[in-house]
């Protein structure tokens, strides 16, 4: 699991890399535009372990290391040293990603609640939006599909309200409350990654950049509405899991770009055509490109009866229930014969028999599959008995 963790995360990185370079060639510099394509590659990011996994040819036999363990023999009392480390590395992966995404589950019902306690604003300016008034807030932000503005939001000037509406509705059609969910999700899972820090990051910003765009159309005042974005940043607002109006870390950015900007640059539909031309094959051929060559003929990973496999350990708690079974371990087997990734994929009964035949599979050398004679990283089903001899 560790490994196909990484796998993934390592192509997720080679195409944001190709994505970025597609850009730069046709000079995409609208905003709207980038952040379709980033939030492509979001969406992939997320779906690569399935990726994967259709891209590689799965065998349908099982191959079977059976052996006899017998209750006198001596039996080691403790389990081998060198599962210890990919277990611990496996834990620490789980571990990370658990606490973080408790804690963008604990943020999530935190707004949910300020959400429902909220007072809801009526007003003329607000037609269709659902705009409602906390304490909990002391700068605008929107909330799943509600916008939330501080308690002084009536008083404010007139233009300060139609900014921050026009601001707050374009994230809102633009569904980027949920599309952060899904970025911060995203690095939730791939916390090793750095891609999956820095793309939440940019997908914010480029959200920020459309509305900032529709609250200066608004105003039609570059000025006015960098007075509003210095106003809100100077009140201190929670705003963890809430897309809020005025971050500080992109504020100097968006500042800069709004009094610079004559107007927001829009790319031509040729652009957009070719962008969408160029991503899907590059999407396709960094996901499941394990599959070129896969409809010639494949001999599906195997073991070598001259080079027998070792034996997991037989749990001493299972020997004394008297224990047995057949456990089927899926293995992804690289060209070398290791093993990259093991998944129970039928239990014997017993988890302490399954988790055994587990580890131990982390530490064969096997045949490799091959395709056409050539050697390719391929999943293979083995079957793997615990027997106790009368």
């Amino acid at each position: 699991m560790i490994l196909a963790s990484v796998e993934a995360a390592l192509r997720a990185g080679v195409l944001a890399i190709l994505v970025w370079f597609v850009m730069f060639v046709l000079r995409v510099r609208s905003a709207r535009l980038q952040r379709g394509a980033w939030l492509a590659l979001l969406a992939v990011a997320l779906a690569m372990p399935l990726l994967m996994k259709a891209g590689v040819p799965v065998p349908t036999d099982v191959r079977t290391v059976p052996w006899i363990v017998d209750l006198t023999s001596s039996m080691p009392s403790s389990e081998d040293s060198g599962t210890v480390w990919p277990n611990l590395a496996f834990g620490m992966l789980v571990a990370v990603a658990a606490a973080l995404l408790a804690r963008q589950t604990l943020g999530l019902i935190r707004w949910w609640r300020v959400r429902r306690l909220a007072q809801p604003l009526q007003s003329a300016l607000i037609p269709g939006l659902d705009v409602r008034v906390s304490p909990a807030v002391s700068a605008p932000a929107t909330v799943f599909s509600t916008v939330l503005v501080p308690q002084d939001f009536e008083s404010m000037a007139p233009g300060t309200q139609r900014a921050v509406i026009a601001h707050e509705r374009t994230h809102i059609e633009n569904g980027d409350f949920y599309v952060q969910c899904l970025a911060q999700l995203h690095r939730n899972l791939f916390w090793f990654s750095p891609l999956a820090w820095w793309l939440p990051k940019k997908l914010s910003l480029l959200s920020e950049y459309i509305s900032d765009d529709a609250a200066v159309a608004e105003l039609d005042e570059c000025t006015a509405y960098a007075e509003v974005l210095l106003a809100f940043a100077a009140r201190t607002t929670r705003a963890d899991q809430v897309v809020a109006m005025a971050r500080t870390t992109t504020l100097a950015e968006r500042i800069e770009r709004v009094l610079c900007a004559d107007r927001p640059v829009r790319d031509g539909r040729m652009k957009t055509l070719s962008l969408a031309v160029l991503l899907v094959p590059v999407i396709a051929v960094v996901a499941g490109f394990q599959s070129a060559g896969a409809s010639g003929d494949i001999v599906l990973p195997r073991s070598n009866p001259g080079r027998p496999l070792s034996q997991p350990i037989y749990p001493a708690m299972s020997r004394q229930l008297q224990e047995h079974g057949t456990v089927v371990l899926k293995l992804h087997v690289l060209e070398d014969g290791t093993v990259a990734d093991s998944v129970i994929d039928e239990s014997s009964g017993y988890p302490s028999l399954d988790y055994s035949a587990m580890y131990e599979s982390f530490h064969w050398r096997l045949e490799p599959g091959t395709v056409d004679g050539a050697p390719l990283r391929m999943w293979g089903r083995f079957a793997v008995t615990f027997k106790l001899a009368d």
